[in-house]
């Protein structure tokens, strides 16, 4: 949908695009290279080997005298981090010779992994909707859709929705009920990259463990057909593919 000039606060005037946020992970700066973050990490990972992998990095750099920003290692610990955590990182491994250029990328499969949550916090954090560092931690997609509930866009009916022709450009879409039961498990959530491209269809952003063909187990492009709005006893959703049961929630300006 074509951005709104009239509304500064909407999301579809800003940049990166959801859809340049998946390829800003897959296109981090790493010396004179660039590598893709292609894994999925859900969960706090302090004890595996890529936990090891980046404590060996903390300690090398603080040998050495490095500037090390903790909250990206924590974050990376939690499968939470940004294209910008991902880049500190790379570059401190880098410079604490715990990987050349050309093992740098095998570095980050094992290391480095953003799940669903940190991949669309560190895009409202990016359009400065959310600050990263309060949520290093991670926030819940009931949190984000209770945010945004809250925090309702002036001349909205309500956060939530269901007209396809209203679906704007870094809208959420989540893997709930209009009664905030979630309808997978675990939960997921994606955002919306364009809606004018192929009819009857979403296109998304986001982060999961499948592979999209290309060996991107984690942040990629996605697609979700409209089945239209359904109602049943657990409340009322989008259905998308056949059985997938969404809502789409308009982001607010600022989630406190």
């Amino acid at each position: 949908m074509v951005p709104d000039p009239s509304n500064p606060t909407d999301i579809a005037n800003g940049l990166p695009s959801p859809a340049d946020w998946v390829d800003r992970y897959w296109n981090v700066p790493a010396g004179d290279t660039l590598v893709s973050i292609n894994k999925y990490m859900i969960g706090t990972h302090n004890s595996d080997a890529g936990a090891t992998k980046r404590s060996l990095v903390v300690q090398e750099a603080a040998k050495r005298k490095l500037s090390v920003d903790k909250k990206a290692f924590t974050r990376a610990s939690m499968g939470k981090v940004s294209p910008g955590d991902c880049e500190h990182i790379l570059n401190l491994v880098l410079d604490t010779g715990k990987a050349t250029e050309d093992t740098i990328q095998a570095w980050a499969d094992q290391s480095l992994g953003v799940d669903c949550t940190g991949f669309v916090v560190a895009y409202y954090n990016e359009m400065k909707r959310i600050s990263i560092d309060k949520y290093s931690g991670g926030a819940g997609c009931p949190f984000l859709v209770g945010a945004a509930k809250a925090g309702k866009p002036p001349g909205l009916p309500s956060a939530l929705i269901w007209d396809f022709d209203e679906i704007r450009t870094g809208d959420m879409v989540v893997w709930m009920t209009d009664k905030m039961l979630e309808t997978r498990k675990p939960g997921h959530i994606a955002l919306v990259s364009y809606t004018n491209v192929v009819p009857d269809a979403l296109l998304i952003a986001h982060s999961n463990g499948a592979n999209d063909g290309s060996g991107h187990f984690g942040p990629k492009h996605g697609r979700l057909g409209w089945d239209g709005v359904k109602a049943g006893g657990n409340g009322k959703y989008i259905q998308v593919d056949g059985t997938g049961k969404v809502i789409v929630v308009r982001p607010p300006a600022w989630i406190p």
